[in-house]
């Protein structure tokens, strides 16, 4: 959602409130509000002012609910290459796959969520990851680091401005198959 968006939302909650305030406080049995709504469609120019209103808060309204409806969409963006044949674009997506198979080899890793940043002095990469209690963590996260690098570099031809690593948890669960031994 952008910056307008966001401020379109705000007024729309902000109209909102206020004309479920007003209808609270008629239905409590303040009577001035109502007074004053029927005192103001009777005059031709508060009227078209009214009618305006509506229109404006019908259409965001439509707004909102067609973006409600459409859901999440990711913007698929892209590392853009130029080779002597022409434009090669790499999506997101496949930097996102490509980190999965690098990190998935490394001992001691039980999840991994990347996210890939693209920004016009090069490409930033975000991991979070979930660790075994066994492994060194700054040997492993090193590791995480230079192996994500490598490969990245090496299948897709992209260099990584920086990896950054966030261990966000310490998995004592097992892999399925994987045997643990007890002292």
């Amino acid at each position: 959602m952008n910056l307008f968006d966001r401020f379109l939302l705000a007024l729309y909650t902000l109209g909102v409130m206020v004309v479920i305030l007003i209808i609270g406080l008629a239905v409590a049995g303040w009577t001035t509000p109502v007074e004053l709504f029927r005192i103001a469609l009777i005059h031709y120019n508060e009227r078209l002012i009214i009618g305006a209103v509506l229109v404006v808060f019908l259409i965001v309204s439509i707004r909102f609910f067609l973006w409600a409806l459409a859901g999440e969409r990711r913007i698929i963006q892209g590392v853009v290459q130029e080779t002597g044949l022409g434009q090669v674009k790499i999506s997101v997506e496949a930097i996102e796959n490509l980190v999965h198979r690098a990190v998935n080899q490394i001992r001691g890793v039980r999840q991994v969520r990347p996210r890939v940043v693209c920004l016009p002095e090069g490409i930033n990469l975000f991991i979070r990851v979930t660790l075994s209690p066994e492994i060194n963590i700054p040997q492993t996260t090193d590791e995480i680091q230079a192996k994500v690098s490598d490969y990245i570099s090496e299948i897709a031809g992209i260099r990584l401005k920086s990896v950054k690593i966030l261990v966000d948890g310490i998995s004592s669960e097992t892999r399925p198959g994987a045997t643990r031994k007890l002292n």
